[in-house]
């Protein structure tokens, strides 16, 4: 029997569009022997390099969101590396209505390191959406005491495997935007909406789905390649800190560059994270070379985080 064809969708402006191309890449060389299908979501794009997403793979297909189909969202987001290109997720299942059963969501942050067809054995028939959590704690999560959730699932956004019809029937999209509407300034957007709604339709997946790079110690993300066994289908690169950024070395970053190096960017240089800096990102740095036992570029780095944190205001 032929194998299915994995769909999988990406929503991204231009500011990151390079990262989604390497995403991409990522799960191409992982999963050589699978069908693939992306279709990536751009909100204000230009030409030129919508044509230059699209030299990453012949697998591409790409679908322009116009500035009238984001009017309604004017979200107040507390944290500054979330985009309104984040809502286009809500869209997604309506406009591949017809044209997909299932679809895996996935945000541009997320690099694949295994072959996914464990995806076909995931039944998500009686479900809308198959999610892993965002916690690995035992106790009750605060994200889900914050929203009042009648679980302790709380789940990360940042990958979906979405039943579309199911989606549809239930209104996801609609129930979703009335409760952005009412509450503009909700801590993680479209996240905490989402899992308002979808409550009691979702089926909690392993973590190795949805591996968020936050949970490991700084031991763990410079080994965690080490066991094959044990790696993450996807690890999301969760924050404000990022692996493109050239200030932060080490094992994720090499492994960034390294499937960056089959894009049609493979000749751009990292950037900085220095002109977005803040408080507490001086105050994790300094820990960091406390631990490493850099005690100067470690006292720099607290001295910066008082600074910033004094003159916040």
């Amino acid at each position: 029997m032929d194998k299915e064809i994995i769909n999988i969708a990406y929503c991204t402006d231009s500011n990151y569009l390079e990262h989604v191309s390497v995403s991409i890449k990522s799960i191409i060389l992982n999963n050589l022997a699978e069908k693939l299908q992306f279709h990536v979501f751009l909100y204000d794009v230009k030409n030129e390099d919508i044509e230059k997403l699209k030299k990453t793979s012949s697998l591409i297909t790409i679908y322009e969101i116009k500035q009238d189909g984001m009017n309604q969202y004017q979200h107040k987001f507390s944290t500054s590396h979330i985009s309104n290109s984040t809502f286009i997720r809500l869209m997604v299942p309506r406009l591949l209505s017809g044209k997909v059963d299932k679809l895996l969501y996935l945000d541009a942050d997320v690099l694949c390191f295994s072959n996914i067809s464990a995806i076909y054995k995931i039944n998500i028939d009686n479900i809308i959406c198959a999610v892993s959590l965002d916690s690995m704690q035992e106790k009750q999560d605060p994200n889900a005491i914050r929203l009042n959730i009648n679980s302790n699932n709380y789940f990360n956004a940042g990958v979906l495997y979405i039943n579309v019809e199911n989606w549809m029937k239930f209104n996801v999209e609609d129930k979703t935007n009335e409760i952005l509407y009412k509450n503009s300034a909700l801590k993680y957007a479209d996240q905490d909406a989402l899992n308002i709604v979808l409550q009691d339709h979702i089926k909690i997946i392993d973590a190795k789905w949805n591996y968020l790079f936050t949970w490991m110690t700084d031991k763990q993300k410079e080994t965690f390649f080490d066991n094959k066994e044990t790696l993450p289908y996807f690890i999301h690169f969760t924050g404000p800190r990022k692996m493109w950024y050239i200030e932060h070395e080490g094992l994720s970053q090499n492994l960034y560059q390294f499937y960056k190096h089959f894009t049609p960017w493979s000749n751009d240089v990292l950037k900085s994270y220095k002109n977005k800096m803040r408080a507490v990102d001086y105050r994790v740095y300094a820990k960091q070379f406390f631990r490493k036992g850099a005690i100067v570029k470690g006292v720099k780095s607290y001295i910066m985080y008082l600074y910033k944190k004094l003159n916040r205001h």
